[in-house]
C-alpha cells in the first residue's frame, strides 16, 4: 500500500511540474469527450432543441396578411398545430400601412373583437406574451427592400414600446410561385429583405424565423404544392404548406 502512495504522489509531482506558483487541479478524462467545434457546428437548433407543443402557443399573437390569415383557417379547423393562439391579421397589411393613422382613407388595419385597431396594439389588445409578427410581402413591391426595412423597424420598435414585456419574433417574407413575380415584386427582392431583417433581428435581439426556405424549391420559387391560388397571386398555401409552418415554428421558437 505504501508503495502504491509513494507512486500516486510521484504522478502528481509529474503532472505539475512546470507550474508557475500555486496548485492546478488534475482533469481526469471522462469516457465520451465533447463534440469537436467542428462536430458542434453541425448541429442545428431543431436537432438539439426539443419541439414545444401546441400549447406553448396559447398565449402568443400572430401578426400578419392575407398569408397569415390562411393559417388563422388552418388553425381553426386544426387546434394541435398551434393551440389557442389569436390573429391579428388583415388583407393586404405590411409594414409601411401599418404604420398609418387610424383615419387615413387608404390604411390597412387589423379588425379584432368589434373594432379596427392599429397592428402595434397586437400584444396589448389580445393580452398575449408572445408575437409572431410576418409582414412585407406587401412592401418590397413598393419600397423595395430597404423601404420594407425600414418601415419593419419602426413597426417593431412601436410594438415593444407598447408593449415591453412582450417576446418578438420576427418571421420572413415568403416566397413567390414562379410566373407571378412582376418588377421588384420578386423572390430576389423578397430574399434581399429577409437577409437584411435577418441581419437587424440579430443585432437587435430578436427571434429570427426563416420560413421561406421552408417552402421554397432548390430555386427559390414557392412549391407549387404549396400554393393554393396559382391562377392567382401564386403566394397564399395550402393546408400541407401550413402544416409545414406550424411545425417549423415549434421545433424552432
Amino acid at each position: 500500500m505504501k508503495r502504491i502512495l509513494t507512486a500516486i504522489l510521484s504522478l502528481a509531482v509529474i503532472l505539475c511540474a512546470g507550474c508557475s506558483g500555486g496548485t492546478k487541479a488534475i482533469v481526469m478524462p471522462t469516457a465520451a469527450a465533447p463534440p469537436s467545434a467542428t462536430e458542434a457546428a453541425k448541429l442545428t437548433y431543431a436537432e438539439v432543441q426539443a419541439p414545444v407543443d401546441a400549447a406553448w402557443f396559447d398565449d402568443a399573437v400572430m401578426v400578419g396578411d392575407s398569408v397569415t390569415l390562411k393559417l388563422s383557417y388552418y388553425c381553426e379547423s386544426h387546434p394541435e398545430a398551434l393551440g389557442q393562439a389569436q390573429f391579428f391579421c388583415a388583407g393586404s397589411l405590411g409594414y409601411t400601412n401599418a404604420l398609418w393613422d387610424l383615419d387615413n382613407a387608404e390604411a390597412v388595419h387589423p379588425y379584432f373583437k368589434g373594432a379596427i385597431h392599429l397592428t402595434e396594439e397586437c400584444a396589448e389588445q389580445t393580452g398575449a406574451r408572445k408575437a409572431f409578427i410576418m409582414l412585407g410581402m406587401n412592401d418590397v413591391g413598393l419600397y423595395g427592400a430597404d423601404g420594407a426595412l425600414d418601415s419593419a423597424k419602426k413597426l417593431i420598435a412601436n410594438i415593444e414600446n407598447r408593449s415591453p414585456n412582450v417576446l418578438l419574433y420576427i418571421q420572413s417574407a415568403t416566397p413567390i410561385l414562379t410566373g407571378h413575380e412582376k418588377g421588384t415584386f420578386s423572390n430576389e427582392t423578397i430574399k434581399d429583405f429577409n437577409g437584411k431583417l435577418e441581419a437587424y433581428c440579430q443585432s437587435a435581439g430578436y427571434k429570427y424565423l426563416d420560413i421561406y426556405s421552408q417552402l421554397a424549391d432548390e430555386k427559390g420559387y414557392l412549391k407549387p404544392e404549396y400554393c393554393s391560388d396559382a391562377d392567382a397571386q401564386g403566394i397564399h398555401f395550402t393546408d400541407e404548406a401550413c402544416l409545414i409552418w406550424a411545425n417549423y415554428l415549434k421545433n424552432n421558437v
